[in-house]
Protein backbone atom coordinates (compact mmCIF):
# COMPACT_ATOMS: atom_id res chain seq x y z
CA UNK A 1 0.00 0.00 0.00
CA UNK A 2 1.27 3.27 -1.12
CA UNK A 3 1.65 5.66 1.86
CA UNK A 4 2.68 9.35 2.03
CA UNK A 5 6.30 10.49 1.75
CA UNK A 6 8.16 13.30 3.33
CA UNK A 7 10.94 14.42 1.61
CA UNK A 8 13.33 16.21 4.14
CA UNK A 9 15.92 19.18 2.59
CA UNK A 10 18.45 20.85 4.09
CA UNK A 11 17.74 24.14 2.21
CA UNK A 12 15.82 26.33 4.12
CA UNK A 13 12.55 27.19 3.00
CA UNK A 14 13.14 30.97 3.70
CA UNK A 15 15.49 31.14 0.76
CA UNK A 16 12.02 30.84 -1.16
CA UNK A 17 10.24 33.70 -0.07
CA UNK A 18 7.54 34.10 -2.76
CA UNK A 19 6.51 30.58 -2.62
CA UNK A 20 6.17 30.83 1.25
CA UNK A 21 4.16 34.02 0.58
CA UNK A 22 2.22 32.70 -1.56
CA UNK A 23 1.61 29.82 0.94
CA UNK A 24 0.65 32.18 3.73
CA UNK A 25 -2.03 34.05 1.67
CA UNK A 26 -3.64 30.95 0.58
CA UNK A 27 -3.39 29.53 3.77
CA UNK A 28 -5.41 32.83 5.46
CA UNK A 29 -8.05 32.16 2.43
CA UNK A 30 -8.13 28.48 3.09
CA UNK A 31 -8.35 28.33 7.09
CA UNK A 32 -11.17 30.82 7.58
CA UNK A 33 -13.61 27.82 8.70
CA UNK A 34 -11.55 26.10 10.60
CA UNK A 35 -10.42 29.23 12.61
CA UNK A 36 -13.99 29.16 13.16
CA UNK A 37 -14.66 26.46 14.56
CA UNK A 38 -11.25 26.38 16.70
CA UNK A 39 -12.00 29.60 18.40
CA UNK A 40 -16.11 28.03 18.78
CA UNK A 41 -14.28 25.35 20.63
CA UNK A 42 -12.12 27.52 23.23
CA UNK A 43 -15.55 30.14 23.83
CA UNK A 44 -17.00 26.75 24.68
CA UNK A 45 -14.44 25.04 26.74
CA UNK A 46 -13.81 28.16 28.71
CA UNK A 47 -17.39 29.32 29.49
CA UNK A 48 -18.65 25.68 29.90
CA UNK A 49 -18.54 25.58 33.80
CA UNK A 50 -19.03 29.09 34.39
CA UNK A 51 -22.23 30.30 35.34
CA UNK A 52 -21.06 34.02 34.48
CA UNK A 53 -19.00 33.92 31.78
CA UNK A 54 -17.43 36.95 30.62
CA UNK A 55 -19.23 38.91 33.49
CA UNK A 56 -16.00 37.50 35.07
CA UNK A 57 -13.47 39.05 32.43
CA UNK A 58 -15.31 42.48 32.96
CA UNK A 59 -15.40 42.66 36.86
CA UNK A 60 -11.74 42.93 37.21
CA UNK A 61 -11.18 45.74 35.05
CA UNK A 62 -14.69 47.45 36.21
CA UNK A 63 -13.12 46.73 39.79
CA UNK A 64 -9.45 48.63 39.33
CA UNK A 65 -11.37 51.16 37.43
CA UNK A 66 -13.36 52.12 40.55
CA UNK A 67 -10.55 51.69 42.80
CA UNK A 68 -8.54 54.69 40.90
CA UNK A 69 -11.70 56.47 40.23
CA UNK A 70 -11.74 56.82 44.08
CA UNK A 71 -8.53 57.69 44.24
CA UNK A 72 -8.50 60.47 41.85
CA UNK A 73 -11.77 61.41 43.91
CA UNK A 74 -9.68 61.69 46.69
CA UNK A 75 -6.80 63.57 45.18
CA UNK A 76 -4.22 61.05 45.09
CA UNK A 77 -2.78 61.65 42.00
CA UNK A 78 -3.70 63.78 39.12
CA UNK A 79 -4.98 62.18 35.76
CA UNK A 80 -4.20 65.25 33.30
CA UNK A 81 -6.32 67.22 30.51
CA UNK A 82 -8.48 64.25 29.66
CA UNK A 83 -10.55 66.20 28.72
CA UNK A 84 -13.69 64.07 29.71
CA UNK A 85 -14.75 62.30 32.70
CA UNK A 86 -12.44 60.49 34.71
CA UNK A 87 -14.74 57.08 35.08
CA UNK A 88 -14.99 57.07 31.32
CA UNK A 89 -11.09 57.93 30.68
CA UNK A 90 -10.31 54.97 33.19
CA UNK A 91 -13.19 52.57 32.33
CA UNK A 92 -12.21 52.76 28.45
CA UNK A 93 -8.20 52.23 29.18
CA UNK A 94 -8.41 49.42 31.22
CA UNK A 95 -10.89 47.69 28.37
CA UNK A 96 -9.01 48.60 25.63
CA UNK A 97 -5.64 47.38 27.60
CA UNK A 98 -6.97 44.32 28.70
CA UNK A 99 -8.20 43.41 25.02
CA UNK A 100 -4.54 44.20 23.76
CA UNK A 101 -2.80 42.02 26.68
CA UNK A 102 -5.50 38.96 25.80
CA UNK A 103 -4.43 39.16 22.32
CA UNK A 104 -0.70 39.13 22.90
CA UNK A 105 -1.08 36.18 26.03
CA UNK A 106 -3.39 34.12 23.19
CA UNK A 107 -1.35 34.78 20.74
CA UNK A 108 2.27 33.57 22.33
CA UNK A 109 0.48 30.57 23.64
CA UNK A 110 -0.99 29.53 20.78
CA UNK A 111 1.23 26.63 19.68
CA UNK A 112 1.33 25.69 22.74
CA UNK A 113 -2.23 25.25 23.75
CA UNK A 114 -2.82 23.70 19.60
CA UNK A 115 -0.34 21.38 20.30
CA UNK A 116 -2.30 18.19 20.03
CA UNK A 117 -4.17 19.57 17.33
CA UNK A 118 -1.13 19.73 15.35
CA UNK A 119 0.28 16.38 15.81
CA UNK A 120 -3.04 14.94 15.12
CA UNK A 121 -4.27 17.44 11.88
CA UNK A 122 -2.83 19.01 9.27
CA UNK A 123 -4.08 22.72 10.06
CA UNK A 124 -2.47 25.76 8.23
CA UNK A 125 -0.81 27.83 10.54
CA UNK A 126 -2.71 30.77 9.76
CA UNK A 127 -5.86 28.98 10.99
CA UNK A 128 -4.27 29.46 14.67
CA UNK A 129 -3.72 33.04 13.95
CA UNK A 130 -7.06 34.00 12.61
CA UNK A 131 -8.78 31.56 15.50
CA UNK A 132 -6.93 33.94 18.01
CA UNK A 133 -8.61 37.16 16.35
CA UNK A 134 -11.58 35.78 16.17
CA UNK A 135 -11.65 34.54 19.88
CA UNK A 136 -10.12 38.08 21.26
CA UNK A 137 -13.08 39.70 18.64
CA UNK A 138 -16.07 37.92 20.40
CA UNK A 139 -15.01 39.59 24.26
CA UNK A 140 -14.16 42.48 22.66
CA UNK A 141 -17.81 42.94 21.72
CA UNK A 142 -18.85 42.95 25.36
CA UNK A 143 -16.33 45.27 26.02
CA UNK A 144 -17.13 47.59 24.17
CA UNK A 145 -20.97 47.76 24.89
CA UNK A 146 -19.59 49.03 28.37
CA UNK A 147 -17.74 51.49 26.85
CA UNK A 148 -20.60 52.67 25.35
CA UNK A 149 -22.75 52.60 28.64
CA UNK A 150 -19.92 54.77 30.44
CA UNK A 151 -19.80 56.99 27.64
CA UNK A 152 -23.87 57.72 27.64
CA UNK A 153 -23.80 57.79 31.52
CA UNK A 154 -20.83 60.33 31.23
CA UNK A 155 -22.23 62.40 28.60
CA UNK A 156 -19.03 61.96 26.98
CA UNK A 157 -19.91 60.13 23.32
CA UNK A 158 -18.81 61.32 19.82
CA UNK A 159 -21.69 59.33 17.36
CA UNK A 160 -19.23 60.33 13.90
CA UNK A 161 -16.31 59.74 16.27
CA UNK A 162 -17.62 56.83 17.23
CA UNK A 163 -17.97 55.11 14.12
CA UNK A 164 -14.13 55.92 13.50
CA UNK A 165 -13.43 54.18 16.70
CA UNK A 166 -15.00 51.10 15.75
CA UNK A 167 -13.15 51.20 12.54
CA UNK A 168 -10.38 51.67 14.02
CA UNK A 169 -10.45 49.41 16.83
CA UNK A 170 -8.51 46.40 14.95
CA UNK A 171 -6.01 48.15 15.27
CA UNK A 172 -5.42 47.49 19.19
CA UNK A 173 -6.36 43.46 18.68
CA UNK A 174 -3.71 43.32 15.77
CA UNK A 175 -1.15 45.26 17.95
CA UNK A 176 -1.49 42.06 20.63
CA UNK A 177 -1.75 39.78 17.98
CA UNK A 178 1.49 40.96 16.04
CA UNK A 179 3.90 40.94 19.38
CA UNK A 180 2.09 37.58 20.10
CA UNK A 181 2.76 35.74 16.87
CA UNK A 182 6.71 37.22 16.82
CA UNK A 183 7.05 35.57 20.19
CA UNK A 184 5.09 32.67 19.46
CA UNK A 185 7.78 30.16 17.88
CA UNK A 186 9.72 30.84 20.62
CA UNK A 187 7.58 30.00 23.29
CA UNK A 188 6.94 26.95 21.94
CA UNK A 189 10.64 26.07 22.20
CA UNK A 190 11.09 28.44 25.85
CA UNK A 191 8.16 28.83 28.41
CA UNK A 192 9.59 31.25 29.86
CA UNK A 193 9.14 33.46 26.77
CA UNK A 194 5.37 33.68 27.77
CA UNK A 195 5.53 33.95 31.50
CA UNK A 196 8.55 37.09 30.69
CA UNK A 197 5.38 38.51 28.57
CA UNK A 198 2.73 37.99 31.53
CA UNK A 199 5.43 40.01 33.87
CA UNK A 200 5.83 42.55 31.31
CA UNK A 201 2.69 43.14 31.15
CA UNK A 202 1.45 44.36 34.17
CA UNK A 203 4.21 47.09 34.53
CA UNK A 204 2.63 48.00 30.77
CA UNK A 205 -0.19 49.16 32.10
CA UNK A 206 1.03 51.84 34.50
CA UNK A 207 3.65 53.14 31.98
CA UNK A 208 1.25 53.81 29.08
CA UNK A 209 -2.01 56.21 29.22
CA UNK A 210 -4.20 53.69 30.70
CA UNK A 211 -5.14 55.33 33.89
CA UNK A 212 -3.95 58.90 33.51
CA UNK A 213 -1.78 60.78 30.93
CA UNK A 214 2.09 60.53 31.38
CA UNK A 215 3.04 64.15 32.04
CA UNK A 216 4.69 65.74 28.84
CA UNK A 217 7.60 66.54 31.77
CA UNK A 218 8.63 63.03 32.85
CA UNK A 219 10.90 60.49 32.04
CA UNK A 220 8.20 58.23 30.89
CA UNK A 221 7.30 60.76 27.95
CA UNK A 222 10.43 59.25 26.45
CA UNK A 223 8.86 55.61 26.59
CA UNK A 224 5.97 56.28 24.77
CA UNK A 225 8.29 56.91 21.55
CA UNK A 226 8.56 53.16 21.84
CA UNK A 227 5.77 51.87 23.30
CA UNK A 228 2.74 51.74 20.43
CA UNK A 229 0.18 51.27 23.22
CA UNK A 230 1.04 55.10 24.17
CA UNK A 231 -0.64 56.62 21.07
CA UNK A 232 -3.11 54.17 19.74
CA UNK A 233 -4.91 53.27 23.34
CA UNK A 234 -5.32 56.95 23.52
CA UNK A 235 -6.45 58.33 20.17
CA UNK A 236 -9.06 55.38 20.62
CA UNK A 237 -10.27 56.81 23.84
CA UNK A 238 -9.92 60.17 22.37
CA UNK A 239 -12.20 59.39 18.69
CA UNK A 240 -15.03 57.19 20.86
CA UNK A 241 -15.29 60.55 23.26
CA UNK A 242 -14.46 63.88 21.48
CA UNK A 243 -13.51 62.47 17.55
CA UNK A 244 -10.44 63.83 17.69
CA UNK A 245 -7.19 62.50 17.45
CA UNK A 246 -3.34 63.31 18.47
CA UNK A 247 0.35 62.80 17.70
CA UNK A 248 -0.90 61.42 14.30
CA UNK A 249 2.67 61.32 13.09
CA UNK A 250 3.97 59.35 15.96
CA UNK A 251 0.47 56.77 15.64
CA UNK A 252 1.35 55.88 12.28
CA UNK A 253 5.01 55.27 12.83
CA UNK A 254 4.31 53.20 15.80
CA UNK A 255 1.08 51.18 13.28
CA UNK A 256 3.80 50.76 11.07
CA UNK A 257 6.77 49.11 13.18
CA UNK A 258 3.67 47.08 14.55
CA UNK A 259 2.88 46.01 11.13
CA UNK A 260 6.33 44.95 9.97
CA UNK A 261 6.92 43.08 13.54
CA UNK A 262 3.12 41.23 12.46
CA UNK A 263 4.76 39.78 9.01
CA UNK A 264 7.81 39.24 9.91
CA UNK A 265 6.14 37.19 13.04
CA UNK A 266 3.81 35.55 10.51
CA UNK A 267 6.81 34.21 8.47
CA UNK A 268 8.03 32.73 11.02
CA UNK A 269 5.45 31.14 12.53
CA UNK A 270 4.05 30.37 9.34
CA UNK A 271 7.82 28.43 8.55
CA UNK A 272 8.31 27.16 12.43
CA UNK A 273 4.82 26.06 13.01
CA UNK A 274 5.12 22.08 10.66
CA UNK A 275 8.85 21.68 12.23
CA UNK A 276 7.52 22.37 15.86
CA UNK A 277 4.75 19.99 14.90
CA UNK A 278 6.51 17.39 14.10
CA UNK A 279 9.31 17.61 17.27
CA UNK A 280 6.02 18.21 19.72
Amino acid sequence: MAGFIQIYSAESRALHFSEVVREMIQGLRRSRYIAYRLALKDIKSEYAKSAFGIVWDLLDPLVLGIVFYALWQAKVFNAGEIHMPYAVFVVYGILLYQIFSEATLLSVEVMHRSQNLLTQLKLPPEALILSVIYRVAFSSIFRIAVMVLFSLLGSALSPVGFIKFLLCFPLIILAGVAIGIFLAPFNAIYRDVARFVRVILVPLRYVSPVLFLIPKTSILNILLLFNPLGTILPNLRLLATNNAVADLGLTLAHCGALAIIGLVGWFIFHLSIPVLAERA
